[in-house]
């Protein structure tokens, strides 16, 4: 954003425009009517274990898209798990399948908490250097060191 400014006062309007330009070009990796439909409207609400309206709910990535919806599933799965890590709430688990591609800020205080909250986490990772590669060393070191069970095969 500092250059895009920089470029203005500078009347550097090439400059922007190739900006605008990249900017387009990633957004429109974005541009899927199934996307659309899961982005749009009200009818939907996060909260699965509600005991008023509990829900299930299954997120997919497409292997070929997968930095381009990763960062919106992140988005979701970020936004679901405030909504699940609750008191009051029904019992739930919630499943990674192929957790490291997403992003999930947090995921070693959502361990940490959740089991007093009645809320189950899995995640499916086929190796920890996979982990290490897309959380960091230290970020997987902690991921590792919290959870509660660890089950190989």
């Amino acid at each position: 954003m500092l250059l895009n400014h920089t470029a203005y006062l500078n009347d550097a309007m090439e400059q922007l425009e190739g900006q605008v330009a990249s900017a387009k070009i990633a957004m429109s990796k974005l541009s899927s009517p199934q996307l659309y439909f899961v982005l749009t409207g009200s009818d939907f609400t996060l909260d699965i274990n509600n005991p008023q309206e509990p829900k299930i709910i299954s997120i997919g990535n497409n292997p070929q898209k997968i930095h381009t919806y990763g960062a919106v599933i992140s988005l979701y799965v970020t936004r679901l798990i405030k909504q699940v890590n609750q008191k009051g709430k029904l019992k739930s688990s919630l499943i990674f399948d192929e957790f490291p591609t997403i992003y999930l800020s947090g995921i070693d205080s959502l361990i940490a908490t959740a089991r007093s909250n009645k809320v189950s986490t899995c995640l499916g990772i086929q190796d920890f250097s996979q982990l290490r590669k897309d959380y960091g060393r230290e970020q997987a070191d902690v991921i590792m060191n919290i959870t509660g069970n660890l089950i190989s095969g």
